[in-house]
């Protein structure tokens, strides 16, 4: 159907131009007439025009190889533009590659402090410490892009690999308290706090190189409860730390971390640093492949880059943050036009830009739009004034297709409008009914799958049977609604409900053995067979001979919100379920429909002035839970599964009328108010959201099908009584009414499925 529609609007998009190219035509034409009449009123001399010129054809030729040659330089113009987008766009994709490749670098880089900190903190000999060299060499070498690693018990740096190589010499660095540094003591502070990885940089170490340092607070069981007593000196200045008695402890010395799994309280070990140079951080990721020509795309292969910091250290500001580049693009390079791609790690607190752009700029032009304008233009020229003899044919060809895939299009949605006005009365799943006896036995509502695994459910697919059934022994319909997505009454409060009203319908001597309930009733698990159980809905309710509607003040036991009648009476499903009764018993001036509240049974529509029939029929305008859910993983609306079943209903109503029985007064009260609402009773959209956020997603209901459907009952209503649609009735037909068992329901003549569809 997607393809045909495509089709078709296509067609008559190409139709409505074709049209106003034509309009055009006259207008000039017109205006063309009234100049030279206005010239020849002033007494100018008309000059002599060839008489090949005079015929409107070939002045329509002209218009029409003029217009294609205008169309034909804006299409390469066009052209050359997306070309030109896509170079941008594959640079973009190509940037964007690198930005995650070095982002994944970053993460993978900070994650050894992650590694290096849980063999610290299940480490109860020191043997970390002992072989820190081996172990951070290892580390270093496996997680790639690390410069160096370090250890600061007590958060004084006390082991750092390599200590010396050939890019930096740390070991000004052994000895520095970080806790004592008044420079550093804050952030040290705010690390042992958050009890997880913080980094800092790119910045300007004091030993030469712009580096990204990561530190981790480290808590284990084996650690002291205090720190202990030590002094820094930093520039002839000596900090010292006392914690030497229990008010300084508890002030300045006592960081207590997370208890372990077994209730064990661990406490500050210290700290573990991870510090990687740029160089080292992006030498993985091959940044310079940019600027050596490893990537291609059309004339491009050399690109200058930029990778920088969006808000740059303090001493980083004289660069702008850059610190790692191409050799071109330094710290003063502005580009002009670059793609922009970003490297963002949030937990860490990184965050930084990389630009690209060709090392020769955007292309201004595609390599072949010089060869398009001067050779193919030409071309097309001439090629238009052939093409000129065959528009009009071409437009009356696909006006033509256009119409096929109209009445295409009408053709399915008329046997669809047919098949659901047909089957409205056909049992396309069988009724699923539980003995009275095994009703009031099973404690609580089941599932149809658990149910039919039990051998308490009996399917009936006998119209037949079925009128037995419900003549003989009694058929009770139980309506209801759900008091959670899951289960339909966890509670038990609408089973006591159910319980209450077989008690009091035995009391008053009313005949039923068979009951109906939809959670054991239809498929919960299967979706075709739901969907044909759905469909035969309304055969159902037309088949019982009692319906009670059970709506005890209970709670959702999802949502928590209070259910009673009114909720009840706003339940779509709720009022369908009435609405297949009513029209069974339409003709019928007492029906056996109830309502238990809670406090007995009452007469179902017009009690307590909640549930009419005005409600029963605004099937549409009822609350549906897919809705209320916003349709989680983009299932179908409910509103969809039931339209050919409301077209069927809505059919009946119009053919009773059509007929006009003796007893069609009620029936036509309800048609009247459904036609004073049309839109209202039959929506044309719908909004549909999902829980992926689609919002307000207008999806149709009735807007495609509606006038067709009007249009088919009126041929049907103009036919022959042996050509007129055969649509069964929902009412209270006798076995002497049904067919034998194996013979075949009446199906319309073809002639008449042929003449509705045409």
């Amino acid at each position: 159907m997607g393809s045909i529609e495509s089709s078709v609007h296509a067609g008559s998009f190409q139709h409505t131009l074709s049209v106003g190219s034509a309009d055009s035509s006259q207008i000039r034409e017109s205006v063309s007439l009234k100049t030279r009449t206005l010239r020849l009123a002033k007494g100018e001399k008309q000059q002599r025009i060839p008489a090949w010129l005079r015929y409107s054809r070939t002045w329509a030729v002209v218009a029409t190889v003029l217009t294609i040659v205008i169309a034909s330089v804006w299409r390469f113009v066009l052209d050359d533009e997306e070309e030109r987008q896509f170079f941008r766009d594959s640079v973009q994709e190509i940037a964007d590659r690198y930005a995650q490749d070095i982002k994944r670098q970053g993460v993978t880089s900070l994650s050894s402090l992650q590694a290096l900190a849980a063999m610290i903190k299940f480490d109860d000999s020191n043997f970390t410490v002992h072989n820190f060299d081996g172990i951070a060499g290892s580390l270093i070498k496996a997680y790639k892009g690390i410069s160096n690693l370090q250890l600061a018990p007590f958060g004084t740096v006390r082991y750092i690999h390599p200590l010396v190589d050939a890019k930096m010499d740390n070991r000004a660095a052994l000895g520095y308290a970080q806790l004592l540094d008044p420079a550093r003591r804050e952030g040290a502070l705010n690390t042992i706090r958050s009890k997880g990885i913080q980094a800092v940089g790119p910045l300007t170490l004091l030993q030469g190189g712009i580096a990204v340092i990561g530190r981790c607070s480290i808590f284990t069981r084996f650690a002291p409860k205090f720190l202990p007593t030590e002094s820094f000196t930093k520039a002839g200045v000596t900090y010292h730390s006392n914690c030497s008695t229990p008010e300084t402890q508890l002030l300045n010395c006592y960081f207590p971390g997370p208890l372990e799994s077994d209730g064990v309280p661990t406490h500050f070990w210290g700290f573990a640093t991870v510090l990687t140079l740029t160089s080292d951080l992006v030498a993985p990721v091959e940044l310079q492949r940019l600027q050596e020509g490893a990537h291609r795309i059309g004339g491009l292969s050399q690109f200058d880059y930029q990778l920088s910091a969006e808000v740059p250290h303090a001493s980083l500001a004289d660069v702008n943050g850059v610190f790692a580049h191409s050799f071109r693009a330094g710290p003063g390079w502005i580009p002009e036009d670059p793609v922009t791609a970003y490297v963002d790690l949030p937990h860490f607190g990184i965050k930084w830009v990389l630009k690209v752009e060709p090392v020769d700029g955007w292309p201004r032009m595609s390599a072949s739009f010089w060869f398009h304008l001067c050779v193919f233009l030409p071309l097309t020229g001439l090629l238009g004034l052939g093409m000129g003899v065959c528009i009009i044919s071409d437009i009356r060809r696909k006006a033509l297709q256009v119409e096929k895939l109209e009445e295409y299009k009408k053709d399915v949605i008329s046997s669809d409008i047919i098949m659901s006005v047909s089957n409205v009365d056909l049992l396309q799943f069988p009724m699923c009914l539980m003995s009275v006896d095994h009703f009031m036995n099973l404690r609580r509502l089941i599932s149809h799958e658990t149910a039919r695994d039990l051998n308490k459910l009996c399917f009936v697919d006998d119209s037949k049977r079925l009128a037995h059934l419900r003549d003989e022994e009694g058929i009770l319909f139980f309506s209801h609604q759900w008091a959670g997505f899951f289960h339909p009454d966890e509670e038990n409060i609408q089973y006591n409900s159910m319980l209450a009203t077989c008690d009091e319908l035995k009391q008053k001597k009313a005949r039923f053995q068979w009951t109906w309930v939809d959670c054991f009733s239809i498929p919960q698990a299967t979706v075709v067979q739901q969907q044909s159980a759905i469909n035969s809905l309304l055969a159902y309710a037309s088949h019982c001979s009692i319906f009670v509607a059970v709506a005890p003040a209970c709670k959702h036991s999802d949502l928590l919100s209070e259910l009673d009648v009114h909720t009840y009476s706003s339940r779509a499903w709720c009022r369908l379920e009435q609405l297949g009764y009513l029209m069974a018993s339409v003709h019928e001036h007492t029906p056996s429909a109830y309502l238990n509240t809670g406090q007995g049974l009452t007469p179902l529509w017009g009690a307590e002035g909640v549930v009419t029939e005005a409600t029963s029929l605004d099937v549409m305008g009822g609350n549906f839970t897919c809705c209320a859910r916003h349709h989680p993983d983009g299932k179908k609306c409910d509103k969809q599964k039931i339209v050919g079943v409301m077209l069927g209903i809505f059919w009946q109503l119009l053919q009773i009328r059509r007929d006009c029985p003796p007893d069609a007064t009620r029936s036509i009260q309800l048609l009247h108010q459904i036609e004073g609402k049309l839109e209202h009773y039959f929506p044309s959209t719908t909004a549909y959201s999902t829980d992926e956020g689609n919002q307000n997603e207008n999806i149709d209901l009735f807007a495609s099908v509606m006038p067709i459907f009007l249009e088919l009952f009126k041929q049907d209503s103009d036919a022959s009584v042996d050509d007129k649609l055969m649509v069964p009735r929902l009412s209270r037909v006798t076995e002497d009414d049904l067919p034998e068992v194996g013979q075949e329901l009446p199906l319309p003549p073809v002639a008449a499925r042929r003449n509705l569809r045409a």
